[in-house]
């Protein structure tokens, strides 16, 4: 693959908003319109294999020749199996696709319902071969593989299409832009380019199950890796080690980055009224069925995850087995180190051809440029949001020893830009130094600032602690009755009388430890 791969977007013709958006993502990136493929498909999620074939495989292989995207000579006719194409690729320039809104989400199996059903039950891939329709363009100009189950990815824990070796020379990176709404699809690209002027702006929730060992302790040990690997690049994270999901009273505000699992349907904070996760949130839940649909924004956990506002996200459309789901330590870690959304995706997936589908901007890089660039560039236009950046800042500092520099820079912004975000930091870094009364001080004022329950319930449990701790009981209880009355009706309230189990989840002591491990002074 010479140059810079293609992104080809491919647009439902029957669906007006389908070729809306693939032109609107063209202007946004600033792609030719030779790149768009528009095709007669019916508008709907589920297609059958047939289907797939004769109204997307293969016409938008005869538009990728016809377009000299690539170039493919015909194959031997007793070469080709049942559900090949009768094409063999020998060059490319197609690196990335995206299907826009409107193309269907996922191929049904070609076998009896009975044959899938026994499939689940032995947990045997090889025994159907229903798919998302991204992850089977992803192989679409690889050469012939068996559609029975899936089939091995060459980009799997590789950092390039080249790294991949021959088996990835024709492998293409394919997401969707999708959602319940076109306008959701717009908000996805808009926020996905300011994301990467300004950087992921907010805090990191991951949401384990507290597993030690079992056949599905390999789903907590990538989630809290993915925890790590966050706290390494400055996020004030969050880490549930519970059986139980993040509660609907857990006070979960300004995500910007999401990982969790595992129920069928969206619960917890993400139902609560007017919740919204951060611009250009990255949120993903590890589900057999996250993203069965992309229209029910109630229903399953990619869809209600778009609606809450994340710009990326991923999901099994049917039935994948935990092991070929995405590993979201190497998700995590490509994602960090400045990969796109599309590479990190498909570099974390050990199979192709199967269940997954990536919903965001193939292109989407939220790590594009470093930290002290996002925040210059925040500075520079004005953004009130450059507190986040220098909250990174102030979390880099605490990982390499240097508590006095960050207590500095995190009281002279906190100041600067009257923020509520770095003076509850400044509170958190006096209470890890044991300044109690200092501390408290600061969780006090926070709590009579507050602009949402959840901010004052987060400074309330630390300012109750600390009274209870000094020996103050009914200092204690005046401050709770006073957040409670404040706040009546707030389902975060409810964290006030469980505070030990929101302090199990308070920012992970490993970002404000040095890097000998040794708690700070």
């Amino acid at each position: 693959m010479g140059g810079s791969p293609k992104v080809i977007v491919i647009a439902n013709g029957n669906v007006p908003e389908s070729l809306e958006l693939a032109h609107y993502y063209l202007q946004a990136r600033d792609l030719p319109t030779n790149c768009l493929c528009v095709l007669d498909l019916p508008d709907e999620e589920v297609i059958s294999r047939g289907t797939y074939e004769e109204k997307l495989r293969d016409p938008l292989l005869k538009f990728l020749r016809e377009g000299k995207h690539v170039t493919q000579k015909h194959r031997r006719k007793r070469d080709i199996k049942s559900h090949e194409s009768e094409w063999e690729t020998t060059t490319t320039t197609v690196g990335f696709m995206v299907s826009m809104y409107g193309i269907p989400l996922k191929i049904s199996d070609t076998k009896t319902r009975l044959g899938a059903a026994v499939a689940d039950l032995n947990r045997n891939p090889s025994l159907k071969n229903e798919a998302a329709v991204d992850s089977e363009l992803a192989v679409m100009l690889t050469p012939p593989i068996e559609l029975n189950g899936p089939a091995l990815n060459p980009a799997y824990n590789r950092f390039s299409h080249a790294d991949s070796g021959p088996a990835g020379r024709f492998l293409v990176f394919a997401t969707r832009l999708d959602g319940p709404n076109p306008e959701d699809v717009k908000r996805m690209i808009d926020q996905s380019l300011d994301v990467e002027k300004y950087g992921l702006l907010g805090r990191a929730y991951f949401d384990a199950r507290g597993l030690t060992l079992g056949n599905h302790f390999m789903g907590d040990y990538w989630i809290r890796e993915a925890c790590e690997r966050f706290i390494r690049e400055g996020f004030d994270c969050y880490l549930d080690l519970e059986e139980d999901r993040f509660s609907v009273s857990f006070p979960m505000e300004d995500a910007v980055v999401y990982l969790g699992w595992y129920t069928e349907d969206v619960d917890g904070p993400f139902t609560r009224t007017g919740f919204k996760l951060r611009p250009g949130a990255v949120a993903y839940h590890l589900h057999s069925g996250s993203a069965k649909s992309l229209k029910h924004p109630d229903r399953n956990w990619a869809a209600p995850l778009i609606e809450c506002g994340a710009a990326a996200t991923m999901g099994a459309v049917y039935e994948p087995y935990l092991e070929y789901t995405p590993n979201l330590q190497l998700f995590a870690d490509r994602l960090c180190s400045g990969y796109s959304l599309a590479e990190s995706a498909y570099m974390s997936m050990k199979v192709i051809s199967w269940q997954i589908t990536v919903v965001g901007d193939p292109l989407f890089r939220p790590f594009a440029i470093p930290l002290d660039e996002q925040i210059a560039n925040l500075e520079k236009d004005g953004r009130k949001e450059v507190e986040w950046a220098y909250l990174r800042k102030i979390n880099l500092y605490m990982q390499n020893g240097l508590f006095n520099r960050a207590l500095r820079l995190c009281t002279q912004k906190a100041e600067e830009l009257d923020s509520m975000v770095l003076r509850e930091k400044l509170a958190d870094l006096l209470l890890r130094n044991e300044a109690l009364i200092e501390a408290g001080k600061q969780y006090e004022k926070l709590v009579d600032d507050a602009k949402t329950a959840e901010t004052a319930v987060r400074s309330g449990v630390r300012l109750i602690a600390i009274l209870k701790h000094l020996k103050k009981d009914d200092d204690a209880a005046q401050a709770e009755a006073s957040i409670r009355e404040k706040w009546a009706g707030s389902p975060a309230l409810d964290t006030l009388s469980r505070a030990d189990s929101f302090e199990r989840q308070e920012p992970v002591p490993a970002a404000a430890t040095q890097q000998n491990g040794e708690p700070e002074p």
